[in-house]
């Protein structure tokens, strides 16, 4: 709601309140709620433009805790964007028809530009994904070895070596965060 029309509501809610004290009638209160609820008639000036934000001011989107999002090293072209639209696009594509090759060329769009993101924000401090990027790359490798032709990697022992893998990796990963994360903070 804007500042204008939030004073407007204020002063609607200040005369209705004075019109109904304790020694008002039913109704005056009812006149004075009508009053309330009708719009001013005042004329109206337009709306004002929206301001921009102070060159000094970051977006809550753009800085977590102190640390800036970090910038791709092709920053000002939107690559990243543009990678998720076409993964996107080729998954929903591959998924409506039933091609499996659109199938998973999206998914694997999607996830290299996924990764390429997580790993950016992770390293550079601005936002913990741990449990995705130790997940990943074990994923990846059994996925890999299950397809080149040892399918008897699999079963409880697979799981539990993954997991445990996995859980590996992300502590480091966490451990890697917190110190990008002090570091970036310092540097402000």
């Amino acid at each position: 709601m804007s500042r204008s029309r939030a004073k407007k509501k204020q002063r609607r809610r200040s005369r209705a309140g004075a019109a109904s004290g304790p020694g008002a009638t039913a109704q005056e209160r009812a006149a004075a709620r009508t009053q309330a609820r009708a719009p001013d008639t005042a004329p109206q000036s337009p709306p004002a433009a929206p301001q921009p934000r102070p060159p000094g001011r970051a977006s809550r989107l753009d800085v977590r805790d102190g640390v800036a999002r970090p910038d791709a090293v092709w920053a000002p072209f939107p690559l990243t964007e543009i990678g998720m639209a076409v993964g996107l696009a080729l998954f929903a594509l591959g998924f409506a028809s039933s091609a499996i090759e659109l199938f998973l060329t999206g998914v694997g769009v999607l996830v290299v530009v996924v990764a390429e993101l997580c790993l950016r924000e992770h390293f550079a401090g601005f936002r913990s994904h741990s449990l995705l990027l130790g997940l990943l790359p074990v994923s990846a490798v059994h996925l890999g070895v299950v397809y080149a032709g040892a399918v008897t990697w699999r079963g409880p022992l697979a799981v539990a070596l993954d997991l445990l893998l996995a859980g590996a990796l992300a502590w480091w990963l966490q451990r890697r965060f917190v110190a990008a994360r002090g570091q970036a903070q310092v540097a402000r």
